[in-house]
């Protein structure tokens, strides 16, 4: 069944490419409309509500022809799904109460079996698919309800209080469903305990939590889209359109390249088909903006996305008879060998993973170990320096000492000789008339020469006097050298 889905899951989202803020040629409007079918809108002209169908949202609405008319169509057929799936629940709930054998030899046995597997689908499934079915177009119509501004009468004003119901569902309802999937993660690969919500991970690989995040990629870009599609063509953010649509296009191409969130090859290569034919579309649409005026090439965008809408729908009902022709038991044995060479391949990348792990942790330990032994290294030759300027410290210190006590021993034996020159005779007059420095003994022959010159010039009375003193102060200066000598001699 998952091609028929994908079929109609991209058809729902091309249908309403028109009514983007475009104007198209006038006949590629009528290339889009038979995928309206996918939102159950089958009548050009709506039953009952003729006055409906002169009514538009915009006037893209209008050149599209898309009336509240027929959007109310595909709100009935939203109610009349839920409503079949309802009527099926409780047939099928009546038949297992009903039907006690359980014999699979007879007729009334097979029956039973088949309804209790139905039923178990009746749990969840099949009310998840319903809703997936209908998400998009119960969340667009909610929000136009709420865009309207018309809720004179008391039926709009009751519409307007189911639509916001309807759109705190639309947002609720598909975390809560995420949220359930990635709680179960761990026993998604046992059948039994996935069975009742099966439909959300339809043929997606569910060893891995970013390919199960398939569903809440479905869910988050309707939701935005039908926010988008809502905007008044006068907004300022209008142009975000165009650019959401086709940013989440590309966006799930590198997913799917990157992640192949399915469970075989072929189905990963027919989904990505479906969104690059998808994407050719979004590409070729905005030729109709206002980015060019040239009819020419209006004319071959035209073109292009005729042809890429053909592509889409060929393509889906070429898989669907293909899939059909094989059955589900080769799907099931292609399904069993995809599920093997991915586990080898992820494995190996896996082991790849941990010898580049330990080589590069083996390579930080060396690292590590190469700092910690060059750090004691220059530890040692701190501790070798210091030692060593220590011992200098220790030498110069004991240098100085030594100096110290040399000059002190110096000038203690100058002062024991001095001492015993006293001793040896020489008087304190002496001492006292010894010169300390050349400059004494100098103003001391000066004042000698000066006395002998007033001598003479007095008279020759007392020359013999004054020979006798000279004499007298040469033979004291001659004792005291005398005396000095013998008191550095031992």
């Amino acid at each position: 069944m998952l091609p028929v889905w994908v079929l109609i899951e991209y058809l729902q989202l091309v249908a309403f490419m028109p009514i983007y803020n475009f104007r198209l040629i006038p006949y590629l409007y009528d290339a889009f409309k038979p995928a309206l079918v996918s939102h159950l809108i089958i009548f050009d002209e709506t039953p009952y509500l003729p006055n409906l169908d002169k009514q538009f949202f915009n006037k893209n609405y209008a050149y599209y022809k898309l009336s509240v008319g027929r959007l109310a169509q595909a709100a009935v057929g939203i109610a009349l799904v839920f409503s079949l799936v309802i009527i099926a629940n409780i047939v099928i709930f009546l038949l297992t109460k009903c039907i006690r054998n359980s014999d699979p030899t007879t007729g009334s046995g097979k029956i039973r079996i088949w309804a209790d597997k139905a039923m178990i689908q009746f749990k969840a499934n099949a009310y998840i698919r319903a809703y997936m079915l209908c998400y998009f177009d119960a969340t667009f119509f909610s929000l136009m309800k709420i865009m309207e501004d018309d809720n004179g009468t008391s039926l709009r004003k009751a519409l307007l209080l189911i639509s916001y119901v309807v759109f705190i569902i639309s947002v609720i309802l598909p975390v809560f469903l995420i949220t359930l999937i990635f709680r179960r993660f761990e026993i998604l690969k046992i059948r039994e305990a996935k069975q009742s919500f099966n439909t959300l991970l339809l043929k997606i690989d569910k060893s891995s939590k970013w390919r199960i995040i398939n569903p809440a990629y479905f869910f988050s870009r309707r939701l935005l889209t039908a926010i988008l599609l809502t905007l008044p063509i006068d907004n300022t953010f209008i142009f975000l359109q165009y650019v959401f649509i086709l940013m989440s296009s590309h966006a799930y191409i590198l997913y799917m390249v990157a992640f192949k969130p399915f469970q075989s090859a072929g189905i990963n290569s027919y989904v990505l088909a479906n969104e690059t034919f998808y994407s050719a579309l979004i590409i070729a649409i905005f030729i109709f903006s206002d980015a060019t005026p040239e009819m020419n090439i209006k004319f071959g965008a035209g073109v292009a996305l005729i042809s890429s809408l053909i592509l889409l729908v060929v393509s889906n009902i070429i898989n669907n008879i293909v899939y059909m022709i094989r059955g589900p038991e080769k799907l099931k044995q292609d399904i069993k060998e995809s599920k093997l060479k991915r586990a080898e391949k992820e494995a190996l990348e896996r082991a790849e993973e941990e010898e580049r792990r330990l080589k590069k942790k083996k390579e930080e330990e060396e690292f590590t170990k190469l700092q910690d032994e060059t750090q004691n290294l220059s530890h040692v030759e701190q501790s070798q320096s210091g030692t060593t300027n220590g011992n200098t410290t220790q030498d110069l210190l004991k240098t100085r000492t030594n100096r110290k006590k040399s000059t002190k021993s110096k000038t203690k034996g100058n002062d024991d000789n001095v001492a015993e020159g006293g001793i040896a005779g020489v008087d304190q007059d002496d001492l006292d008339n010894q010169p300390k420095s050349k400059h004494r003994r100098r103003n001391d022959k000066e004042k000698a020469k000066q006395d002998d010159v007033v001598d003479a010039t007095i008279g020759g009375t007392f020359e013999e006097d004054n020979k006798t003193g000279g004499g007298k102060r040469k033979k004291k200066r001659k004792g005291t050298k005398e005396t000095t000598t013998t008191g550095v001699a031992p």
